[in-house]
This record gives C-alpha cells, structure tokens and sequence, in this order.
C-alpha cells in the first residue's frame, strides 16, 4: 500500500485550487468554441491503431471501465475530464461541432447522461446513445463519422485533475462505411497536428513498429519529436527472450525512437482478469514490472499508477509553459470580438433607443454631405480608390465634372444645325472649347453632331418661312415669329441634353447616398431607411427636377424670342461685319477708299427683299442662341440642380426628421433584425467567456512569472531535451522522471557538496541571455564547499534549472556542461 500513498500524496500536490481553476478555465475556453476562432488549447490527445490497447490505458487512468462491442469502432471523439472531489460524480454530454447550424446545436445540448458510480457507468450503452443523437439530429444513417465531441466528466475522491481526448482507434478498413478509415484518418490528423496537442501514441507490443500508423503520424506532425509521449501495451503478451522482447524494452528506454517526453509501458487487463478490482489489476501490474528484463526499466516509465502522475504533471506544465501565447491569442479574440460587438452598436429593442441610434446616424450623414457638397474631403469617409474615377463619395467634384461635360456638350451639340458660308465662315463654331476637358466629352457620345448646311440653302428655308408667315405693313419688317420658329428648329437638342445631364447627376447623388448610409449603419437599418424615408423622397426631388426642366424650356419653346441683353446689338453688328469682311477677302479683298465709298448698310443689302430679310432673321437667331445657351446652361446647373436637388441634400436625413418621426415608421427603420440579436447575445456571451478565462489566465502568468511551481507543486526533473537530430542519438537516452519530493530534496542538497567553477566571461560572450539580463557569470556559491583534488576526473553535468530559476534556454545540456566543473 506504500506505493498507493505514494501515489495519493503525489497527487495531492496536483491538486490545489488554483491548478483546478486553471484546468477548469481550460475546459471551459474549450467548450465555448475558441477552435472557431483559431485558438488552440493546450490537451492531451489520445491516438493509436483500432486494438492497440487505447481502451485499457484509458481504463487504467479513469478507473471507469472502456469495453467496447466486437467489430465496433467509436465514430466521434471523447474528451474525458477528471476532478478531484469527495462526492461521485459522471455528467455525459455532447459538444457540437461547429459546423452545426443553430437547429442542431440546440438538439445536441439537450443531450444528458448522468451515472451515480463507476460500476454503473455503461460505456457502450452511452457511445450507442451519442451516435444516435448525433445522426438524428442531422439526418444521417448508419455510423456515420461526426465531428462532435463525447464530453464525460468524472467527479472522485481518488481521481487526478486531468483531461484527455481520446480519439477514434485508426483503422484501414470498415465493413459497412468504406470512407470511414480515411475520415478517422483525417480526424486524427487535425488534432495531431495543433501544435498545442500534447500526443499520447500507444501502440501495442504484439504488432511490429514499423507497422503501427499513429507512429508514422505522429513522424509527420511531430517532426521534431518534442510532443509526443509513447505508451507501450501488451508486454506480457511478448515471448520472454525473444527478439521483440529486446526491440520493445529499448524502445521503452527511448534507446531507437527517440521523444524528448520519452516512453512509458503500461501492463493490460487480460481477458482472465476483467473481472479484477482497479487495486488487483494494478497490484497484477506491479508484480508484473519487478519481473524479467521489465523489471531494468526505471520505476517511473512503468505501470498505470506512475503514468497517472506523469500526465498529471504533464499536462500542467503543458499548459503553464503556453499561458503567455494562449493569453496572447484570446487577448486578440477578445479584440475582435469588442470590435465586432461595437459595429453592431448598442441594442435597439424600445423607441428611444432606435431614436437615439437614429439620431446619431443623421447626424453623421448631415455632417458628411455638408462636406461633401462644399468639397472637404478631410474624413476618411472621402479616401480615393486606387482607380482613377473620382470616388461616389465626393459628390462636388463629380457633379462639377458632369456639368463641364454637359456645357461641352450644349456648346458641342446643342444647336441642329452647323451653318457655313461660302466663303469659308462657319457661322457656329466659334465657342472657345480650351475651357473644357477631354474626359468631359464622353458622357454625351450617344447625341450626334450637328448636321452641316451652307448659308444659301439655310437661307432658302427661312424664304420658305417668310413667305407663309407675311404680316401687314412694310416688307422690310422682320417677322418676330419666323427668328422664333428658326431658333426653335436649331435649339432642339437642348430638352435631351439637359435630360441626359439631370440623370447622371441624380445617379451621382444616389450612389453617394448608398455610399455614405451603408458605411455609416448596419445593412439592415440601410435598406429600411432607402424603403421608407430615402427612395421615395429622392423620387419626389427628381419628379421636381423633370418639373423644373420644362419650366426653364418654356421661353425656348413656347415663347417668342425676347432679350434685354444691352450688348445683343453690338454683338449682331459685330457678326455681320465679320462675315462681310470674311466674304469681301475672298472676292480680292477690300481696300479703304471702298470702306470709304460704301456705307455698310449698302454692303449688307442684297437683291431682294426677301434676301435682306432672311439674312436679318438668321443674323439676329444666331446672335439670340449665342446668348441664350450660356442662360440656358446655368439655369440648368443653377435653378434646377442646385435648389432642387443639391443644395438641400443634407436634410434628407437629419436628427430634427428623426426627433419628428411616428414610431411605426422609426422601428420600421431602426429596429434590430433577429439576426442582428441573436448575433450580439452570442458575442457578449462569448466575451463574457472570454474575459472570465483571461482574468484566470493572466493571474496564472502573475503567479507563474514569481514562481512557476508552488512549495507542493514540486515540478518533475526533466534530463535534457535533444532538440537537433544529433543530440537525438541513441546513446543518450531521455525520459519523463517524476520524482518524489524526498528524492528533490536529496537530490538538491547533493550540490552543497559540489565544487562549481566560476563561469568564464567567454561563456558569457556565447551567450548573449547572460548579457541581456544581466545575470551574475556565477553561480550561487553553496555553503558547504569541498575542494576537488588534483587530478580528479571532471564531470559533466547539469544544474537544476528549478533550483536556480534560470529560464529554459539557459539549460545546459549533457553534451555542452563543459564550462561546469566539479
């Protein structure tokens, strides 16, 4: 029973409530779903091949009994979780995976299962049970493979702190299911391969190394074989002397593959002995390990009892040494997930929240169109694309741009026809078109050119004209009428110009508007506030915008031409002393003495009447269009753009609106989707999580960065770690060794009789951790020293690095202690 006190008291170390805390934090960080945000966990994970004795182990550690059906293979993983307590306890549930939906999850947790005893813990009854709920709740048929998780949860007073998972056994085949062994395959590896899985690969001694897959698994996600704890089943199942004998007992002195975890061999519950209490089978054990070659092995790399320490231990270190990173990473999901939390805003369930969230966004959007239309593009909101179109966001800029595309395009194609002389002078193509850009010529391409005619011919039609159109008196009398109906025919392009334009730019202010809502709010408060408030009230602006249109063509259409412009005579004296000298140049030109001799009224008079005529007509239409675009143009730009659309873009959308608004309409608008809710109650559920196992987390990194291990706690010595394929020889064998805290003791006061040689300040200069932490170049001195005689033979050895609080790299291994002397 000595062995068994042992055992207890070791375990007892294990057990303080602080250790607990952290294992529970683990477990709970690990039910929450941090796998979903790519967050490992540290865990022991145990692999092998179907029959390799993966049940027995797990019988050993747990003292709950693993028999399975024969033939049968579990299709999911088991996570076993043992706690120490004075009451009995075993709590079966399933884990979702997270590939689940909603509607599976909720059925997969009301899975329970709750068993008063060991004795009455019914495994396979309990695999059948889970299996079922699982293809149930998915619909699937027959042993379908799932990612869900067995959760069992063990409460006793002779129990370690412990977590396993255990894995489906490895297989090459399956009768009814042939994708099976490549789905268990996969699984295993996914779980192999998190470098925060601590491996536990059994393999069964009656069956060749070489032959066994986990080991070639565990090659491949283990390379540097750092990891992975060996565990050896079935030794008595070897003939005594034979080959294997010999081929195992060096692989379970870590002597041909090598862990730095090392091996541990474990004795299995025959057939004849199932019936065996948990103290016979393990006394059966014990006698079994102080017999034949078995009986070399170090006491700590064999039995049940000494692997339930070893895994106690080792999955508390385990996890202490990746407290920084693991607190790292939730530091960083933690982030996430407030970020996330602070998108969605505060909750909008009653009235005034919507209000006030409402309020908020027109403020925003009032105060990015006031920028916009103004052409301040300080704020983010206005960043430029890595295109070279100018960005929906800055508004100004872009309705500038349409409005020089659109006087080019009035000045370009505004008139029906283009007029030319005979004599060379184009009587419409003289506006200055430096003023506009080249990219402003392209939104008009669909309109086509004037079409060209020669004066004569365009005089013949005004002929045409005059002579249906004569009124009383003189003939000399210009028919105000007949300018009216010739600038009417010319002018014609100027009603779908200007509709072309008043589209684009109603096109610039909606993507704008999208632009600005959908960066500023949630999609679903977007699309509610375009549906109820935005959409219809930018389709009332464009039907006044049509309205306005017609209203400013009314003069240019329906009324008789008019001007008040006090240079409109000036510039038609000018325009037809322009083309006279244009034609008197081409007949040889005109000299002084013929200026002289002429008035320009006999110059400008022709046969007829009716050719005097004409030509007054067209004169005064030419000058009456040339004054009437410019007009034209800025009130388009000005009257019906600017006040009917632009200018009070701004009031779409503001908090004076939202403070007005019915609360039909405001929870039409601002109310939550359930989507929405469902989505914030599971990211403060998750933070909540988050920041509880942080708080636990980060006091475990404070006690640990004082002292890894507490005065109960003491740690395992360790023999250093092979960490290239060198040092990985054999004939330097390392294993796990839990030691006793009688044995620490001795072991530690065994170096007051050590004589230690200062370091040298060359070792100091090899290693720059010395440097950096500025740490003395010796050693503590002990208070008992002894002088080693001359010619006494050095011996290499390394200082515990417990003992002297040096970090882990700071360890010297047995190759590289040459600077320790005795």
């Amino acid at each position: 029973m000595a062995s068994n006190t042992t055992e207890s008291n070791f375990l007892d170390q294990l057990q303080s409530p602080e250790q607990i805390q952290l294992l529970d934090t683990i477990d709970k960080l690990r039910n929450q779903g941090l796998r979903d945000h790519n967050i490992s966990l540290p865990q022991l994970i145990v692999c092998g091949d179907q029959s390799s004795g993966k049940s027995s182990v797990l019988e050993g550690v747990t003292r709950l009994r693993f028999p399975t059906k024969e033939g049968t293979c579990t299709t999911f993983a088991t996570e076993l979780i043992l706690r120490k307590n004075s009451v009995v306890s075993i709590f079966c549930t399933i884990t979702p995976s997270k590939n689940r939906n909603a509607a599976q999850k909720e059925q997969l947790t009301t899975f329970q299962r709750t068993y008063s005893s060991p004795d009455a813990f019914d495994f396979p009854a309990l695999i059948d049970d889970a299996r079922e709920c699982m293809a149930s709740s998915s619909g699937a048929k027959g042993n379908t493979f799932f990612e869900d998780v067995l959760q069992i949860k063990y409460s006793g007073p002779d129990l370690p702190s412990l977590t396993i998972v255990d894995l489906p056994g490895i297989i090459h085949s399956h009768p009814t299911e042939p994708q099976a062994p490549r789905i268990i395959r996969n699984l295993v590896q996914r779980y192999m391969q998190d470098e925060k899985s601590i491996i536990l690969a059994v393999i069964n001694a009656t069956a060749d190394q070489e032959n066994q897959s986990v080991l070639q698994y565990v090659q491949k996600h283990d390379s540097s074989k750092s990891r992975t704890l060996g565990i050896i089943t079935k030794p008595d199942k070897i003939e005594e002397g034979s080959e294997d004998e010999q081929k195992f007992l060096q692989l379970s002195r870590n002597e041909r593959t090598v862990y730095r975890l090392g091996w541990h061999v474990v004795r299995n519950r025959g057939y004849k002995e199932r019936e065996q209490t948990d103290d016979e089978r393990d006394e059966s054990e014990r006698q079994f390990f102080k017999t034949g070659v078995w009986a070399s092995l170090p006491r700590n790399n064999v039995g049940i009892e000494k692997l339930r320490e070893k895994l106690s231990n080792l999955l508390l270190q385990h996890i202490r040494s990746e407290l920084p990173s693991l607190t790292g990473a939730i530091h960083n999901a933690i982030t996430t997930t407030e970020t996330s939390l602070k998108v969605l805003g505060n909750p909008r369930d009653e009235p005034h929240q919507q209000r006030i969230f409402l309020v908020n966004k027109a403020g925003k959007f009032k105060k990015l169109t006031d920028d916009a239309l103004r052409g301040i593009y300080t704020d983010p909101f206005f960043a430029p694309t890595s295109s070279d179109r100018v960005p929906p966001a800055r508004l100004r800029t872009e309705v500038q741009n349409l409005n020089l595309a659109f006087s080019h395009a009035m000045y370009n194609k505004g008139h029906q026809y283009q007029i030319l002389e005979e004599a060379g002078f184009v009587g419409n193509d003289d506006f200055d078109m430096q003023f506009f850009s080249t990219s402003a010529k392209d939104n008009f391409e669909e309109f086509p050119s004037p079409t060209e005619i020669k004066r004569s011919r365009f005089l013949k039609h005004i002929e045409e004209q005059i002579k249906t159109s004569r009124q009383s008196g003189l003939l000399y009398l210009v028919n105000n009428g007949v300018i009216g109906h010739v600038f009417r025919q010319q002018s014609k392009p100027w009603e779908a110009i200007a509709q072309k334009h008043l589209q684009d730019v109603c096109d610039a202010v909606n993507l704008y508007i999208q632009e600005c809502l959908s960066s500023t709010m949630d999609e679903n408060t977007y699309h509610g506030l375009m549906r109820e408030l935005i959409q219809p009230e930018l389709e009332r602006r464009q039907k006044r915008l049509d309205e306005k249109l017609q209203e400013l063509l009314v003069p240019y259409k329906c009324r008789e031409p008019i001007s008040y412009d006090p240079t409109f005579s000036q510039d038609l004296y000018q325009l037809r002393i322009k083309r006279h000298l244009k034609g008197a140049q081409q007949n040889g030109g005109v000299n002084g003495a013929t200026m002289k001799g002429s008035s320009l009224s006999q110059l400008l008079t022709k046969s007829t009447d009716d050719d005097y005529t004409s030509n007054e007509i067209l004169d005064m239409m030419d000058t009456y269009y040339r004054k009437s675009i410019s007009v034209y143009i800025s009130n388009v730009t000005v009257l019906a753009i600017e006040n009917c659309l632009i200018t009070d873009l701004p009031s779409l959308l503001n908090p004076e609106l939202v403070l007005e608004m019915n609360e039909d309409t405001l929870a039409a608008i601002a109310a939550e989707s359930t989507e929405v809710r469902d989505e914030r109650a599971e990211l403060k559920s998750r933070l909540e999580v988050l920041q509880a196992g942080k708080r636990t987390l980060d006091e475990q990194v404070r006690k640990s960065g004082k002292n890894v291990y507490s005065k109960t706690s003491r740690p395992q010595r360790r023999s250093s770690s092979p960490s290239t394929p060198e040092a990985m020889r054999p004939r330097t064998p390392v294993s796990v060794h839990v030691t006793s805290e009688d044995e620490v003791d001795n072991l530690s006061s065994s170096f007051h009789k050590i004589n230690v040689t200062p370091t040298t300040a060359k070792m100091a200069e090899k290693n720059p951790y010395l440097q950096q932490q500025r740490m003395p170049l010796t050693p503590p001195k002990s208070p008992r020293r002894t002088t080693t005689p001359p010619g006494s033979p050095r011996m290499k050895t390394t200082p515990s690095r417990e003992r002297l609080n040096w970090p882990k790299n700071m360890m010297a291994t047995v190759e590289d202690a040459a600077d320790w002397e005795l």
